[in-house]
């Protein structure tokens, strides 16, 4: 501040000397013209300066704001983690119990699952000859295990998708009237045999020369037969109207007694 005052008082000095005066003192004025340039030239300088620190301090607080910014959504992630750690923890607690329940459960099914097959197959021996000789009830007759071995190797899904498989065809067989034919040795020769199941209630069969005819029952070692040659035209219709044989429909009247 104090240079620039003295700047001012030789400027006024210089106005007010005379040409004379002014070249004596021409080394001074060319002092004053040197510090006026630097006096400029610093402005400049400062000037420059400050319109740099203002474009720094812009670009600063750009960045600020940007890693404030950054800041933020590294901290919501963490939290969005946290909660997705929560989460799976709560998960795998879930998982973990519903694994255990359903061990449980395995190991009470397994422990019943013998119990089903031995059953089954008993009850095979129960069967009319129409739905053993079924090919799904053959192929999974077979595949039941028929010991503990087998039964470790065949697993526990594999034995409950057999054993509902083959309650699923005796279900069927026993939701419809089922017909079969087979050659039997009747008098000395082959002779078709009919037969119509009512479920697993009754059935009725006839030979093709309608000399034999009766009713089929269940029974403990299998179906038993009831000879009754009298119903064998009864019986032969009936059948030819299951097989669509005749023209038209009519009511048959044949016996429906039950063991």
């Amino acid at each position: 501040m104090i240079k620039i005052k003295a700047v001012k008082l030789m400027a006024a000095g210089i106005a007010l000397a005379t040409p004379a005066a002014l070249i004596a003192q021409t080394p001074a004025l060319e002092e004053t013209r040197s510090n006026l340039k630097e006096w400029v030239d610093l402005k400049k300088l400062i000037s420059e300066e400050r319109s740099l620190w203002r474009v720094e301090k812009e670009t600063l607080n750009e960045q600020i704001d940007l890693l404030d910014s950054e800041i933020q959504k590294l901290k919501d992630q963490i939290v969005a983690k946290e909660a997705e750690m929560s989460e799976a923890d709560k998960e795998r607690i879930d998982l973990t119990e519903e694994e255990k329940t359903l061990k449980q459960s395995a190991a009470v099914v397994e422990m019943a699952m013998g119990n089903i097959e031995s059953t089954i197959l008993q009850l095979m021996d129960q069967f009319p000859e129409a739905l053993k000789q079924k090919e799904a009830v053959k192929l999974l007759s077979e595949r039941i295990p028929k010991d503990a071995r087998q039964a470790r190797a065949a697993g526990l899904s594999s034995r409950m998708q057999y054993v509902v498989g083959m309650l699923g065809e005796i279900e069927k067989f026993n939701n419809q009237i089922n017909y079969d034919e087979t050659m039997q040795q009747i008098g000395g020769a082959n002779v078709a045999v009919k037969t119509i199941y009512i479920g697993l209630a009754i059935g009725y069969y006839v030979d093709g020369t309608k000399t034999e005819a009766g009713i089929l029952r269940p029974g403990p070692n299998g179906w038993e037969k009831e000879d009754r040659p009298e119903l064998a035209e009864d019986i032969a219709q009936a059948i030819a109207i299951y097989q669509r044989e005749v023209g038209e429909a009519v009511f048959v009247n044949l016996p429906m007694t039950f063991n």
